[in-house]
C-alpha cells in the first residue's frame, strides 16, 4: 500500500511537473514594429473626383485642407491608449513611469497629417512623457513613404502601365464584383434617378501614362469613386451630423460597401505587381531591418499613408478585411503589427502579423477600449509562411526581396 502510495505520489508530482511546463508559454514578444495609417483628417483637394455628379455641395470642414482634425487626434489616443495596454502585457512598455531613452521611436512622413498622428499617438502610448517624434524636415519628401515622388526608386512608366493593364485587363478586373457599391456611390451622390442618371458601373478604366511621361494615371469610375468614398467614410468617422453625412444617405453599411471602390485604387497604384515593390520596397526593408537588428527599441513606429499598408501588405502577400470597410482599405488610425517572437526554449526569433484598428463606428463615438469593448484585432497569415507564426528570415527574406 505505502509503495502504491509513494508511486501515486510520484506520478501526481510529475503531472503537476507537465501541467507547469505546458502552462509556460512557447514565445515572449520582444520587439514590435508598427506601420500605421494616419487619422481621421479632412478631405484632399480635388478628392471627392464624382462631386461634379453630386445633386448637392460638399459640406465644407473647418480643419483645412489634408490636416489631422482634433476628433482623429482624440482616435487615436484612444487606439494608442489600447495598444499601451497590449504592449505592457507582452512586455514592450513598463506599466509605471515613462519609457526608458531609446526604447521607443516614432518615425512620421512629413505631412501635417502623419507628424500630428504620431504626437496624438504617443500621447495614448506614454501620456504626458512626451515622446519625440522625429521626421525630416518640412518640405522635405521622405524615400520611406514616397520612394517614387522622391526620386529615390526609378519608374519605367511605359512599362509600369503595360504590366498593370496585363495584371488587370486592361482595368476590366477592377470592376469584379463592385457594380452594387457603384449602385450604392451613385444612390448616396443623388445622381442614381432622373432622365440623365450616371452609370459609373458601366464607364470604362483607364489605366495610362501620366501627362508628364513619368507617373502613370488612373481614369474611369473607380477614380471617379475611389476619393470620393473616402470622403464619405472620413465624414462618418469624424462624427458629422448624419444629416452631412453623404447628405444623409450615407449609413454605415453603405460606406463599408463602398469602402471596396477606395481600396481598388490600390490595386492600380500599390497592390499591383509593378507597383508594390517600388511604393513598398524601401520601407518593408526598413521594418526588415528594425526587426533583425540585435540591438535597437523594443518599438518602433512608422507613420504613414494607406497607400504605404497597401504595398507592404501586397508584398507580404496579405489580403485583410477590417470590420466596417472593404477588403484591403486600410482604415484612418489603424496599424499593421509586426511581432518579434522568442522561443522560450530555443531562443530562435519568428515573427506574427496582426492589424489593430478601429470600426468606424468606434472613432465616430470615440469609443474607450477595456473590458466592454475592444478595437478589431485581425491576426494575418503571410504567404511565404505555413502558419500565423513565421519564421524570422523567411519573413525577412520576403520583405527583403521586394525589388
Amino acid at each position: 500500500m505505502r509503495l502504491w502510495l509513494g508511486g501515486l505520489s510520484m506520478l501526481m508530482a510529475l503531472a503537476a511537473g507537465i501541467s507547469a511546463t505546458a502552462a509556460e508559454p512557447r514565445y515572449r514578444v520582444d520587439r514590435v514594429v508598427m506601420l500605421i495609417r494616419h487619422g481621421v483628417r479632412a478631405p484632399l483637394d480635388g478628392e471627392a473626383a464624382a462631386a461634379k455628379l453630386a445633386s448637392r455641395p460638399f459640406p465644407r470642414w473647418s480643419t483645412r485642407q489634408g490636416f489631422l482634425t482634433p476628433h482623429g487626434a482624440a482616435a487615436l489616443r484612444l487606439i494608442g491608449a489600447y495598444d499601451r495596454s497590449r504592449l505592457i502585457g507582452q512586455g514592450i512598455l513598463a506599466k509605471t513611469g515613462c519609457p526608458a531613452g531609446g526604447s521607443v521611436s516614432i518615425w512620421a512622413n512629413t505631412t501635417e497629417r502623419t507628424i500630428a498622428s504620431g504626437h496624438a499617438l504617443a500621447d495614448g502610448l506614454a501620456p504626458g512623457c512626451g515622446l519625440p517624434v522625429r521626421h525630416r524636415p518640412d518640405g522635405q519628401m521622405d524615400p520611406l513613404f514616397d520612394a517614387i515622388e522622391s526620386g529615390q526608386v526609378p519608374l519605367d512608366a511605359p512599362r509600369a502601365v503595360l504590366s498593370i493593364n496585363r495584371e488587370l485587363q486592361d482595368g476590366r478586373a477592377l470592376m469584379r464584383g463592385q457594380r452594387p457599391a457603384f449602385a450604392t456611390m451613385a444612390h448616396i451622390l443623388g445622381c442614381d434617378r432622373g432622365p440623365r442618371p450616371c452609370r459609373l458601373a458601366a464607364m470604362p478604366n483607364r489605366i495610362e501614362v501620366g501627362p508628364d511621361g513619368k507617373g502613370i494615371r488612373l481614369g474611369g469610375p473607380i477614380n471617379l469613386a475611389s476619393g470620393t468614398a473616402q470622403v464619405f467614410l472620413m465624414q462618418y468617422a469624424e462624427g458629422l451630423p448624419m444629416a452631412e453625412v453623404g447628405w444623409g444617405r450615407a449609413t454605415a453599411p453603405r460606406i463599408a460597401q463602398i469602402s471596396s471602390l477606395h481600396a481598388k485604387m490600390f490595386d492600380v497604384y500599390a497592390r499591383s505587381h509593378a507597383m508594390a515593390p517600388r511604393v513598398g520596397g524601401l520601407l518593408a526593408r526598413r521594418i526588415c531591418a528594425a526587426l533583425a537588428a540585435p540591438t535597437g527599441p523594443k518599438l518602433t513606429v512608422f507613420v504613414g499613408h494607406d497607400n504605404n499598408i497597401a504595398a507592404v501588405t501586397a508584398l507580404l502577400g496579405v489580403d485583410f478585411r477590417i470590420a466596417g470597410y472593404g477588403a484591403n482599405d486600410p482604415p484612418p488610425g489603424g496599424a499593421v503589427v509586426f511581432e518579434r517572437l522568442r522561443d522560450v526554449a530555443t531562443g530562435r526569433h519568428s515573427v506574427r502579423l496582426v492589424y489593430i484598428a478601429q470600426t468606424p463606428d468606434q472613432m465616430r463615438r470615440l469609443t474607450r477600449f477595456g473590458a466592454q469593448a475592444r478595437p478589431v484585432l485581425l491576426t494575418l497569415h503571410m504567404r511565404a509562411c505555413k502558419s500565423d507564426i513565421c519564421d524570422l528570415r523567411r519573413a525577412g527574406a520576403a520583405l527583403q526581396s521586394s525589388m
